[in-house]
């Protein structure tokens, strides 16, 4: 489980940092550097960012003429960055259901209405 939850959150990370840099990629090897120290590590608390400031976060540029992004210190990241691994309560799970089905069903009836005036 430790493995997992480090690994989610390096991705977390580089998506918030490509987020802020305006790019979007998925860094492959980083993680899986990630995933293999992790493993090894002991069951202790996990840090909240695997990457190190100042680390050049490779994998992580899509343009050709451009560089790859820095990893930011974690408290430039927001607060909330960290809680989206955390377990959400069966509760609001189906609130969240329900607002999804509701939106779903609002997008279908507003479309059907669209067609029938043509």
């Amino acid at each position: 489980m430790f493995a997992r939850t480090t690994a989610n959150r390096l991705r977390i990370l580089c998506v918030a940092n490509t987020v802020a840099s305006g790019r979007r990629s998925v860094a492959t090897s980083l993680i899986a550097r990630a995933e293999a120290a992790s493993e090894s590590a002991s069951t202790a608390q996990a840090p909240k960012s695997i990457a190190i400031h100042g680390t050049q976060l490779k994998g992580l540029n899509i343009y050709k003429e451009g560089k790859d992004p820095v990893a930011l210190k974690d408290e430039e990241y927001p607060e909330w960055l960290w809680t989206l691994l955390d377990e959400v309560p069966e509760a609001a799970k189906s609130e969240r259901e329900q607002q999804r089905l509701q939106r779903s069903r609002t997008i279908k009836e507003a479309n059907f209405m669209k067609s029938k005036k043509k």
